[in-house]
């Protein structure tokens, strides 16, 4: 039975907590974070939690803890996790696990030479719609999947407007939404079309084009990744719109047909193939949402660290992400392509 330290519990965090709660692994959580109250309102809702600190040192040298959990502002996710690593934890962190690639090195050496393992939260891939995706395509359904493109339009203004507030912040996040919020876009993508290996090279774009925030990162980013044989992923997101813009059409295409994400909670994949009646593709129950997808990925991790399995998500997957975006970046600024190194060294099954 492990217990668990949990460090900022009280905003998304709480997810992570529930995670924990659900987990017949996990005997008892002890928190840590900024607001006491809200610590303590949490000590109520969940019967795990056994003690609450506004030092978060203090629960990383604690003997009982077997498992550090880093739900903080990116800036914080290196050092965090090197402490927690010297003190012998284990270490959970959030997406992305650091802002840059060489952070991210560090922290899997820290973990390799104390013999700790490093999970990164990858919450989206387990939803089962994704896996449903990644069936599709990996049984042909489509043909040859082509392109994969995604265009997300959102309102975050407030993340921009309040210049206290760490997120998009250039410094604490590392850049704007592209490593914060589009993190979650490309290693959905890049899970969708695991089959035809890790993309060769990117052009990106990124830009300030709905406010003036000197002090902030990209409210609007473009990323088309390239592969050997030709195939593109493309993704475009915006974060300060002022109005709503419904769902905007997203999928798959393929030689054979086209993967279509609706948008609808009723049916929200449809398979179209040419001279046939569109399919509305079956989804599971199952963990949907952010909330929900969040308490699955730890549950999971948790279990691999109890059983000594291996994890649904191991480190390439966000490794390869996270040198996406530092490229996607660099891109951005010099107006050119730009290739990528890093490959898959495992492959990710279909089913958790």
């Amino acid at each position: 039975m492990m217990h668990a330290g949990l460090i900022g519990a009280s905003s998304f965090g709480r997810h992570h907590l529930q995670g924990y709660q659900n987990s017949p692994h996990v005997e008892a959580v002890i928190l840590a974070g900024r607001n006491r109250g809200k610590l303590e309102e949490l000590q109520r809702q969940f019967p795990k939690v056994r003690a609450v600190t506004t030092d978060y040192h203090d629960l990383i040298a604690d003997p009982r803890i077997d498992l550090i959990d880093i739900v903080l502002p990116h800036d914080l996710h290196l050092p965090v996790a090197l402490e927690a690593f010297a003190h012998g934890k284990h270490v959970l962190v959030e997406k992305p696990p650091a802002r840059t690639v060489a952070e991210f090195e560090a922290m899997i050496a820290a973990a390799e030479t104390v013999g700790k393992r490093l999970f990164v939260v990858m919450n989206l891939l387990f939803t089962p719609m994704h896996r449903v995706v990644r069936q599709v395509i990996d049984a042909g359904r489509i043909g040859r999947p082509f392109l994969s493109f995604e265009t997300a339009v959102r309102n975050a203004l407030a993340i921009y407007e309040n210049s206290d507030y760490w997120r998009a912040d250039r410094e604490r996040c590392g850049g704007g939404l592209q490593i914060d919020g589009g993190f979650h876009g490309v290693y959905r993508q890049l899970y969708f079309l695991e089959s035809l290996g890790a993309p060769t090279s990117l052009m990106a774009d990124n830009a300030q084009i709905g406010v003036y925030m000197p002090s902030k990162g990209e409210d609007f980013s473009t990323l088309t990744l390239a592969y050997q044989n030709g195939a593109r992923i493309h993704l475009m997101n915006q974060w300060t719109a002022r109005a709503p813009m419904g769902e905007v059409p997203s999928g798959v295409l393929g030689t054979g047909g086209a993967l279509v994400f609706t948008g609808s909670h009723a049916t929200p994949l449809v398979l179209r193939r040419p001279e046939r009646a569109d399919e509305a593709i079956p989804v599971p129950d199952g963990p949907s949402g952010f909330a929900e997808s969040v308490t699955a990925c730890v549950e999971h991790y948790v279990e691999c660290l109890a059983t000594g399995r291996e994890p649904y998500v191991g480190l390439d997957l966000p490794m390869l992400t996270l040198e996406i975006i530092t490229a996607a970046y660099r891109a951005a600024v010099e107006g050119r392509r730009v290739a990528l190194k890093t490959g898959f060294r495992t492959r990710f099954p279909a089913e958790c």
